[in-house]
């Protein structure tokens, strides 16, 4: 009878296993220096004593604090461990695929005899598409020493758009007579940078006149 509940045990521990490495496979996880495998690695987690399990787990690679990505990016969870060290942590890779749904994902680590950290998981959104602008200067044709105002008109259909400024927001110069240009920026809340320009033209008036 003790052989055949150690061999349920055994099995029972295997399917377990198994589940769970075709969990960490559906997430595109992986161990960065391999899970453990066997059975018998499973069960030498539980003969030992008191010592706690890896501890201060943490995200490498994590979204910006909006929560977003713009970029293919690895991320990866780490650990200490005062004793026997980590053997594995796992990793994945973000799903570049432009989405305002959050994925998701759980990840841990585990020290050289296969005591795991409690799982922890976070969540992120993707937007690599840049926003775009249409700026525009009104004026469009301005009496030197006058007041010209660029706006760069920019939007972002995805992710939204954080921050947008021409000429760095400072007033465009009117001083000097003929054709100006100033440059538009637009950043959106993953980080997609995009720029455009726009053109206004200072006149005299009174040379013209004169």
């Amino acid at each position: 009878m003790t052989d055949g509940r150690a061999h349920s045990s055994a099995y029972g521990l295997a399917w377990v296993a198994g589940l769970a490495v075709l969990a960490w496979g559906g997430l595109g996880l992986t161990g960065v220096q391999g899970a453990p495998r066997s059975v018998h690695g499973v069960g030498a987690a539980s003969s030992v004593g008191d010592t706690p399990p890896p501890r201060g787990l943490r995200l490498e690679g994590g979204p910006n604090a909006e929560g977003w990505y713009a970029a293919p990016t690895r991320y990866r969870w780490a650990a200490q461990d005062r004793d026997g060290g980590i053997a594995w942590c796992q990793s994945g890779s973000v799903v570049a695929v432009d989405t305002a749904v959050p994925r998701t994902v759980y990840g841990t680590c585990a020290d050289g005899v296969g005591r795991s950290a409690s799982y922890l998981g976070f969540s992120y959104r993707y937007d690599g598409t840049p926003p775009t602008l249409d700026p525009v200067a009104t004026p469009a044709v301005v009496q030197r020493h006058g007041v010209v105002v660029a706006v760069p008109r920019a939007t972002d259909a995805l992710s939204g758009v954080a921050r947008q400024s021409c000429n760095g927001d400072r007033a465009p110069s009117t001083r000097r007579l003929g054709p100006h240009t100033v440059t538009c920026l637009v950043r959106d809340r993953a980080g997609n940078l995009a720029t455009a320009r726009v053109s206004y033209l200072v006149v005299d008036h009174r040379l013209r006149d004169g």
